[in-house]
Formats: C-alpha cells, sequence, structure tokens
C-alpha cells in the first residue's frame, strides 16, 4: 500500500511537471510567436498585429492597447496601437497604475478594482470594472505600456499570466529596442547608399553636362570654367596660351566617307592630342571639328611654340579610319594670357582670328595674335555691316562692262557686275566686298538685286544698242553648286520674257560641280534657251570632256593669258591651242582684260578672234551712267546683227 501511494505521487508530480512543461513549452511559442511578429515585420507595417493576434487567446483578453508618453509634453498617454483601431491616437489620462506600469512593473486588477478609465473612444466601452492587465514596454525608445483586457465578469488574469507577462514584457522590451536599433542601423545604411547612389548619379549629369558626348572632353561651357580657374590660379612669371583649332577640309571627310567615319576621326583626333599635350593642359571640343587646348604653367615663350608644333606635326599624320587611311591636317592659332586677353571670351575670340588667319595663309599651319589681326577683324565687321546695311537699303546695282567685235567696234554683249554705293555716292569695285558677301552667304541676295536692276532698264538698253545684245551673268561655284539658287535664278530669267538674252558665266573651278549641275540646271537653261560661258580659262583644271558634255557656248580667256600677249610666245601658243579647240567644237572664244593698243593689235593680226573685252573699249559704267552716255559713232564695218554667237 504504501509503495503504491508513493507512486501515485509519483506519477501525479511527474503529470503536474508535464503539465508544467506543457505550458512552459506553450509559453516559449507564444513568446516566441510574439516575438517574431516584432522583429519580422517589415519597418513601415505596425507589428502589434501580430503581437495582439498571439497574446489575446492566451490571455483570454476581449482587448489589448498599447499606450506610450509622448514626445512634447501632452498631458497623458498615446494609443499606439490597440486591437479596436479606432482608440489609436486617443490620450489617456496618467493615473497612478498607468504610472507604476510605466516605471516596470506588471499590475493585475480583477473585476473589483477599478481600471483606469478610458477616454471614450467608440470600441472600447469600459464599466471600470473589467480585469486588467498591466505589462510595461520600451517602444520607439520611449516608456510604454501593454494593457490587456477581459470582459466585465469574467474572472481576473492568475499567476501564470503574470509569469507570462513578464516574461513578454522583458523580452518585448529588448526586441523593440534591438528592432530600433538595428531599423535605425539599416536606415543608416541605406541612407548611405541612397546617398552615394544621388552622388554617383549627379556627378554623371554633372559629367554630361560638362562633357562632350563624341569625345568624352570637355564642352564650351565647361572650358570657359576651367580657363577662367587656369587664368586664378596662375603663378606669376608664368605665361598661359589658348589654342583654337580646326581641321583642314573636315567637311570633306563626311561628304567623301560618311557622317560615321567624320565622327571617328574626332574621336581619334582628340585620343591623339590627349597623348600629345601635357598633364596639367586642357584639352577641350567647342563644336563641329573645332578644339581648344590650354596651355598652363608655361615659362617661356619658346615653350609655346614648341608644344604647338608638336601638335599640329601629330595632327598631320594620317589616321586609319574603318580601314581607309585619311590624311588630315589643322590650322592653329595661338592667344597668350595676359597680352592678348585677360578672360577665357577674348582669349578665346583672338586665337579664332589668328586661326583663321593661318587657314587663309596655308592650311595646316600655325599663327599667333597680333593687334594687326584685331585691325583687320574690326574691319571685316564694319564692312559686313555695311554689306547688310547695303542690302536693306538695295544699294547694290548692276553695272555693265562691253564685249565688242574687236574688228569693227560693234558692241555684241554687256557682262553684268555687281557695284556697291554707299551713302557718300561713292561705287565700290567687287573684290572689295564679293569675298566676303560670300563668306557671309549674302552673294545670292546681291546676285538678285543686280539681275533686278537689269531686269527694269531693259527697255532703255534695247532702245540704246539693240535687242539682240546679249547678258552675262557671274555665278560663283558655291552658288553653281546649290540648285534651289539656280532653279530660281533660271525662272527669274525666263520672268523677264526673254530668257535668250542672258547668258551665265562660270569659272574653270565651277566645272568641279557639273554632276548635279549637268543633270538639274543645264537641262533648265536650255529649255530656257540661257547661254552658259566659262569664264577665266586657262586658270584652272578643265576637262574638254566635260566642256563637251555641257555644250558650252562661250569660252572667255583670262587676262593673265593676254596680258602682254605681244610678247610672250609662250602664251600665244596657248592662245593659239584655245582658238583651235573653241573652232572644232563650235564655241565662241572671248579675249578678256584687253587693255592696250598693242594687245589688241597683235590679237586682230595674229589670231582669228573677233570677240573682246577690257579697259581698252570700256570700263563697267552704272545703268544710269550708261544710257545716260553720248552713244559713240560706229566704225565702218559695224552691224550689231552680223555677230558670232555670244
Amino acid at each position: 500500500m504504501e509503495g503504491s501511494e508513493e507512486l501515485r505521487e509519483a506519477l501525479v508530480t511527474l503529470r503536474r511537471e508535464n503539465d508544467l512543461l506543457r505550458v512552459e513549452t506553450t509559453h516559449a511559442n507564444l513568446l516566441l510567436k510574439a516575438l517574431d511578429a516584432v522583429l519580422c515585420v517589415d519597418g513601415g507595417d505596425d507589428p502589434f498585429a501580430g503581437v495582439f493576434s498571439a497574446l489575446m487567446p492566451v490571455f483570454d483578453c476581449s482587448h489589448a492597447i498599447v499606450l506610450i508618453e509622448p514626445k512634447n509634453e501632452t498631458e497623458g498617454l498615446e494609443c499606439v496601437a490597440s486591437s479596436a483601431p479606432s482608440a489609436v491616437g486617443s490620450l489617456w489620462a496618467q493615473d497612478k497604475l498607468l504610472e507604476k506600469a510605466l516605471a516596470g512593473r506588471i499590475i493585475t486588477t480583477v473585476a473589483d478594482f477599478d481600471v483606469a478609465a478610458g477616454p471614450g473612444v467608440p470600441g472600447l466601452d469600459f464599466t471600470g470594472r473589467e480585469p486588467a492587465l498591466y505589462l510595461p514596454l520600451g517602444v520607439r525608445g520611449r516608456r510604454g505600456l501593454m494593457l490587456l483586457l477581459r470582459s466585465d465578469g469574467k474572472p481576473g488574469f492568475d499567476r501564470a499570466h503574470v509569469a507570462l507577462a513578464k516574461k513578454f514584457s522583458l523580452l518585448a522590451s529588448h526586441a523593440f529596442a534591438a528592432k530600433r536599433a538595428n531599423q535605425t542601423e539599416m536606415e543608416r545604411h541605406r541612407l548611405k547608399h541612397l546617398t552615394e547612389q544621388l552622388e554617383a548619379s549627379q556627378q554623371a549629369l554633372r559629367h554630361r553636362a560638362n562633357h562632350d558626348q563624341l569625345t568624352d572632353l570637355p564642352n564650351r561651357a565647361y572650358i570657359e570654367e576651367l580657363v577662367e580657374e587656369a587664368i586664378a590660379s596662375k603663378l606669376e612669371g608664368e605665361e598661359l596660351a589658348l589654342a583654337f583649332i580646326d581641321l583642314d577640309n573636315f567637311k570633306r571627310v563626311n561628304d567623301i566617307h560618311g557622317h560615321a567615319a567624320g565622327d571617328a576621326l574626332l574621336r581619334e583626333v582628340s585620343k591623339r592630342m590627349r597623348c600629345t599635350i601635357r598633364h596639367s593642359d586642357i584639352l577641350g571640343r567647342i563644336s563641329g571639328d573645332e578644339f581648344v587646348i590650354v596651355l598652363n604653367h608655361i615659362g617661356r615663350h619658346s615653350d609655346i611654340s614648341a608644344l604647338v608644333k608638336r601638335i599640329c606635326n601629330r595632327l598631320r599624320e594620317p589616321f586609319h579610319i574603318e580601314g581607309t587611311e585619311i590624311h588630315p591636317s589643322a590650322s592653329i592659332g595661338v592667344a597668350i594670357h595676359p597680352v592678348h586677353g585677360g578672360d577665357y571670351d577674348t582669349l578665346r575670340r583672338h586665337a579664332d582670328m589668328a586661326m583663321y588667319h593661318a587657314k587663309i595663309v596655308s592650311k595646316g599651319s600655325i599663327a599667333f595674335f597680333n593687334r594687326q589681326l584685331e585691325k583687320k577683324a574690326t574691319e571685316k565687321h564694319i564692312l559686313e555691316q555695311e554689306l547688310r546695311n547695303a542690302l536693306d537699303m538695295h544699294a547694290f546695282h548692276c553695272a555693265l562692262q562691253q564685249k565688242v567685235d574687236i574688228r569693227t567696234g560693234a558692241i555684241v554683249g554687256f557682262e553684268a557686275l555687281a557695284r556697291r554705293v554707299d551713302r557718300h555716292g561713292i561705287m565700290h569695285a567687287p573684290m572689295t566686298f564679293l569675298p566676303l558677301a560670300n563668306e557671309l552667304g549674302l552673294l545670292n541676295d546681291i546676285t538678285d538685286l543686280v539681275i533686278c536692276d537689269l531686269e527694269r532698264e531693259l527697255p532703255r538698253l534695247d532702245a540704246r544698242f539693240g535687242a539682240g545684245v546679249r547678258y552675262s551673268v557671274n555665278i560663283t561655284p558655291n552658288q553653281a553648286a546649290n540648285m534651289q539658287f539656280m532653279q530660281r535664278l533660271v525662272e527669274q530669267l525666263r520672268n523677264t520674257g526673254r530668257p535668250e538674252s542672258f547668258m551665265l558665266e562660270l569659272t574653270e573651278e565651277s566645272l568641279a560641280v557639273t554632276g548635279p549641275f549637268q543633270s538639274h540646271v543645264l537641262p533648265l537653261l536650255r529649255d530656257a534657251g540661257i547661254g552658259l560661258s566659262i569664264d577665266d580659262f586657262g586658270t584652272g583644271y578643265s576637262s574638254l570632256a566635260t566642256i563637251a558634255d555641257l555644250t558650252v557656248d562661250e569660252l572667255k580667256i583670262d587676262r593673265s593669258l593676254i596680258s602682254s600677249i605681244h610678247n610672250r610666245p609662250r602664251s600665244q601658243s596657248i592662245l593659239r591651242a584655245i582658238e583651235s579647240m573653241g573652232t572644232a567644237l563650235g564655241i565662241s572664244v572671248v579675249a578678256e582684260g584687253i587693255e592696250t593698243m598693242e594687245e589688241n593689235l597683235y590679237l586682230m593680226a595674229q589670231t582669228g578672234l573677233r570677240i573682246g573685252q577690257g579697259y581698252l573699249f570700256h570700263k563697267p559704267q552704272l545703268l544710269t551712267a550708261l544710257l545716260q552716255e553720248t552713244p559713240a559713232t560706229p566704225r565702218p564695218g559695224h552691224d550689231r546683227n552680223n555677230r558670232e554667237p555670244a
């Protein structure tokens, strides 16, 4: 019996221990689940939803509320979580029970012990007699507590609940602190990562804004900033030079090899110049095929010359682009600080002037800025303004120079020439303005004014010289290559009602563009009856096949062959060859630039030429002066209607 009682007591004890172990295991699982809800929830989500779902069934609660001390001095505690969402944000009066819980004590109340009165939030209808359990918590770095409430009439919380609450309160406070610290560290790393990304993005944007996308060199705006910094940091006794570099004939590379090859060449040019200059120098691309190099920390002027020559020589060496060997060159202008300018804009402008001077003298050469260049640039600017004003004021007029039969003196035609008359009534010759007008793209408008001037006076010219006289109009190579201009010009001559009275004069240089000219313009000329003349013949390269294909009507022998022809046997031989060619091809040949009687006598005696032009016969005159001139008495044999085709 005694043994049976002992065994029974042992079994009861074991069962009690098993029950306790089971409770402890349940409590442990509960704690793990609740802590997991605290630690594993995302930073921006509410962790208490999971805690409530884990704790409330075990504690048999009807409500769960989390209160914390507010950040400011507001009286009462702030509800930051609740099983009744409507309670979140409410304020609770801080009574003695709440103060004890905030101090770290776990408190339970029974049905006959008044619970802290709530703020009257919908969904929390307290009678004041609900059993309550107060669990101290550290939340968000502030003191707080969790309040678990049972329904009115239910028994209070027992010691097991208190024991579990102690464990949860301690572990949850540590978990919240660890989570907050971890979130702070994670946030710090996240902010650091975002900051690094933002800085990298800003650097990339800054680099993109300051550098040329094709060559990755500093662009125009950034170069200015770098140069101003270099000027500001220049030491006393040091020189700083700005070299303006322009690739010669780069457009030809694009035209022949394509823009992809042109871009590749620009990249290779950039690489070669980078390898040629010093580490302290600055290289940038300011546009198209134009580059700038800033030579820093120069001790002597001779060092600048040596560096620039090295750059120029390196750019003369061939480049291999897409399997093709390209031989470029570069014209370089140099301006030195502070002699030639105290800031970037002045230095760049003066280096640009020097570069254009180098290009005019010899492509692929170097020129240093000087005040004479500045004077020329100023004069050029003034002339540009005068030309533009002259266009606006219609101050370009037609002047005519006679083409005569050298054997009879009969006028067989006129060459129409442009003259500018300024506000003082002074007439300016073409060479004083045509080169710049061509450079500025004003020549087409000037040609329009000359033809309009001529067209207005055609009736008076007919009355004076006869309707059979033909008028020649000069066309530049650029104009001949401009199909839109040429088509408009032909239409303008058609509108005169007598296009057959006109002839277009092209130089030998214009023959280089005969492809589009022959296919698009020549048919228009032939259809309208407009003649075609080759001006300055004998000074350039002319293909006889091209002349034949163009069905040229007239060849005008350049003055360089006519000048002193009577004393130059070699020129005489060339003249006879041209005359023979003209006869064979049925082309009229005109001797241009006859200025002396000796030249004219030789042509009449030793050649079969009939038509001549030059100051010996007539200087160019404005239409008004020409029409007011007293007609000369025709020489014997004069017959305007019996002349060679012009």
